[in-house]
């Protein structure tokens, strides 16, 4: 187990947590063999929570914003307060075993290859209820058309993810960082690009953090609960025109699950991501795999919402030359080829 004397910094996001809060927030206290202070960055600026939390968790940093910056910057802010060699990102709707910061931080204490590690997360739809036995993440896996995936999604848990298994990045609801390896991929948009508002924003650190050559890994003994808001797009592997054809279905039903204003915010950031991280040697292996993906996604907005989609992306081509300015310039340490089946 980690060592009783390991520190640990935890940043929860806080926007309208409902009956989530007590439950992520006692988890968070129950965590046992490490020191750790907690921020709770409260996006609501109408929120009246800051009372409540006062009074049962008076252990814990109350921070209120004046507006709702997203995610990203929520998250950064909390990242500033602490100093700790470990970081644990959570969402606010997440519920995580008494041992998961124990194990994660075992794992970095272990390997300072390890830029961040993640637990097995299942399926808790509401704070009152059970969870259903099936999988929420067990890591991020990356594929062909940049598609980022959660790993097992949906599968009934069975064991089969038994780990510590090496991932391409870790989901950062319920993430435990090296807070060294943050700060070196670290650019003038942040730790988390706070460009991104929300989603997407864990791959793109991910990303980041194999190009300055950090693994990550996910243990199945750190276990947690999490009520997704939004899934990312369905696991699809193998060759050949009929996993072909089941990529585009896949892509198809993540679209049409969005809201209008979401589906343009992760198209947004999806482009935004490759122009940051992708080089051209493995931009030519996936060029037109990459192509097929973004014509899907814009063929589907314009379907739905032609109105919103068209100027949003015309204003998105205004933005190129200026999102280019913020490529990584850094040589590349790891490439992407072990990760792109």
């Amino acid at each position: 187990m980690a060592r009783p004397d390991t520190n640990v910094d935890v940043v929860v996001p806080l926007f309208r947590p409902g009956p989530w809060l007590r439950v992520s927030l006692d988890s968070i206290r129950a965590q046992r063999q490490v020191s750790s202070r907690v921020w709770l960055i409260d996006d609501d600026p109408t929120s009246d929570i800051g009372a409540a939390i006062a009074a049962e968790w008076p252990d814990f940093t109350y921070i209120k914003s004046s507006h709702n910056f997203g995610f990203a910057r929520a998250c950064n802010r909390g990242l500033a307060f602490g100093s700790a060699p470990f970081v644990l990102v959570v969402n606010q709707d997440t519920r995580l075993e008494p041992d998961y910061v124990a194990h994660a931080t075992r794992a970095l204490l272990e390997d300072p290859s390890l830029g961040a590690v993640g637990g097995l997360l299942l399926r808790q739809n509401d704070a009152e209820s059970p969870p259903d036995g099936t999988i929420d993440t067990a890591g991020i896996a990356f594929r062909r058309g940049r598609r980022a995936v959660d790993v097992g999604q949906g599968d009934v848990d069975t064991g089969q993810y038994s780990g510590p298994r090496e991932v391409f990045g870790v989901c950062a609801a319920a993430a435990v960082y090296r807070r060294s390896a943050l700060m070196e991929v670290a650019d003038s948009n942040g730790v988390f690009d706070e460009r991104f508002f929300m989603h997407k924003e864990d791959v793109d650190l991910a990303w980041r953090l194999r190009r300055a050559g950090y693994r990550a890994v996910v243990h199945d003994e750190a276990r947690g609960y999490h009520a997704r808001g939004v899934r990312r797009a369905t696991d699809v592997t193998g060759s050949g025109a009929r996993a072909a054809w089941q990529r585009v279905v896949a892509v198809i039903r993540q679209e049409t699950a969005k809201d209008s204003a979401l589906r343009q915010r992760a198209f947004r950031n999806h482009v935004l991501m490759l122009i940051k991280n992708e080089s051209l040697h493995d931009l030519s292996r996936s060029f037109w795999e990459i192509v097929a993906v973004l014509t899907v996604q814009t063929l589907i907005a314009v379907a739905l919402d032609p109105v919103g989609t068209i100027p949003g992306r015309v204003q998105l081509l205004t933005r190129l030359p200026h999102a280019l300015q913020s490529r990584h310039r850094r040589p590349v340490v790891t490439d992407l080829r072990h990760w792109l089946p």
